[in-house]
């Protein structure tokens, strides 16, 4: 199994009002990745996190094998969250764990 976790942070120019609109946007239409793309065993957004985090945005996400990441990755349904990530988030970080 591969554990796929990212982690942005909202662009700094952003409001808190703008960061709640995307918030109530963001998170459910990443989550809905689990039942859109075939391959993804998990994905569970969180936006904020708990207050002990210092990130804004994490993904959790679970493949079966390595070779099913760039599917995950390169899936439509990923792809088109993408903009909207890289308009609002900034400061990626990202971990794949294979166990």
């Amino acid at each position: 199994m591969v554990r796929h976790i990212v982690s942005w942070n909202f662009k700094p120019e952003l409001t808190e009002e703008q960061r709640q609109a995307v918030r109530e946007e963001i998170v459910p239409r990443i989550n809905a990745l689990k039942d859109l793309v075939p391959c993804a065993l998990e994905v569970k957004a969180s936006c904020p996190p708990l207050s002990s985090s210092n990130c804004d945005l994490v993904l959790y996400s679970e493949v079966a094998q390595a070779d099913d990441l760039p599917l995950y990755q390169n899936h439509p349904e990923h792809q088109a969250v993408l903009p909207l990530i890289r308009e609002y988030f900034c400061d990626r970080r990202c971990c794949d764990i294979q166990d």
